[in-house]
């Protein structure tokens, strides 16, 4: 397993069974307020434009980056969803010409050509109407956790999925404060 870094939340995950691209973000959202950090404008995105699996862990712009789903990635693209009561995810990316998904059941290991796939979805009220999920993956060799935004509430799933060999996370929470307050 070899993962790429793209910014922000968004990496590229090859495995021995296919490739998942995770959060893409390459556009500023919320009126130029969030940008990518550290900034990917000059990455050459060409090897991670048709990858065999999409995973957006939830629809905040951050994480949804349209303009770059809509133009860039190929709509053959095989997406794994979250399980997300309002299924927003789906909702948007058919809206943007994607057809093709797979939907899972939360906190639910399954197999997808080989490759053994756990989403995690958080559907708590905390956690707003867009929900947020993370992405366990196992390809035989390596075992990561994306856990992203998302809190780790599947403490049971999570340790049997395990052990890990790679653990992303966030290391501060994506807020708005102070930004947007007068005091």
């Amino acid at each position: 397993m070899q993962v790429t870094f793209l910014g922000h939340a968004g990496m590229y995950i090859e495995t021995n069974h296919g490739s998942v691209l995770c959060d893409p973000v390459f556009n500023s959202s919320y009126f130029g307020a969030w940008w990518v950090f550290p900034a990917n404008d000059q990455l050459d995105v060409t090897p991670y434009l048709k990858p065999d699996y999409l995973f957006l862990s939830h629809t905040h712009l951050d994480h949804f980056d349209e303009k770059f789903l809509s133009e860039r990635i190929d709509k053959r693209t095989r997406v794994l969803l979250p399980d997300h009561p309002l299924g927003l995810v789906e909702k948007w990316l058919r809206k943007l010409g994607f057809t093709t998904f797979i939907h899972t059941e939360n906190a639910t290991p399954f197999d997808v050509d080989g490759l053994k796939v756990m989403i995690t979805s958080l559907v708590a009220p905390a956690d707003g109407p867009l929900g947020d999920s993370g992405l366990c993956l196992d390809d035989g060799e390596v075992r990561l956790f994306n856990q992203n935004d998302s809190r780790p509430v599947h403490f049971e799933a999570i340790d049997a999925f395990g052990p890990y060999d790679v653990h992303f996370l966030q290391y501060s929470g994506a807020i708005w404060y102070p930004m947007v307050y007068r005091f």
